[in-house]
């Protein structure tokens, strides 16, 4: 698991959502402080009803950052959220978390997923 995912979710307690934006911060020196991220607090486990999964949207908004470009904002968001699909079986909490979850690390293995996920997709459109 990567050490930013560890040290966001696992021992800061940030949720899915929050971890993923507070990562790629650091990734790619957006200088999002924790402080800042807590707009992300209501995206964490589907938007507390386990619709789409916060590190999804967490996602979303970190690519929204990292690219100015709308158009290829689209691109990234349209691949980033096929890539989820294919590699964790949809970008819904409730189906994700019983195929992915587990009682270590919660939720943290769909979280670096996700991020490893996300740096492909920054890679690929930069």
């Amino acid at each position: 698991m990567n050490d930013l995912i560890k040290k966001y979710y696992l021992e800061k307690q940030f949720n899915c959502a929050e971890t993923i934006l507070l990562s790629a911060s650091e990734e790619y020196g957006l200088n999002i402080d924790e402080s800042t991220v807590k707009i992300m607090s209501g995206f964490g486990g589907g938007m507390f009803e386990e619709d789409v999964c916060g590190a999804v949207s967490g996602g979303v908004a970190a690519l929204s950052l990292i690219f100015n470009d709308k158009t290829k904002l689209e691109k990234a968001v349209k691949a980033f959220k096929n890539n989820v699909k294919n590699n964790l079986s949809s970008i819904d909490c409730r189906d994700i978390k019983p195929l992915h979850r587990n009682l270590k690390n919660r939720c943290g293995n769909v979280i670096d997923k996700a991020f490893n996920l996300l740096k492909e997709i920054v890679k690929e459109n930069k």
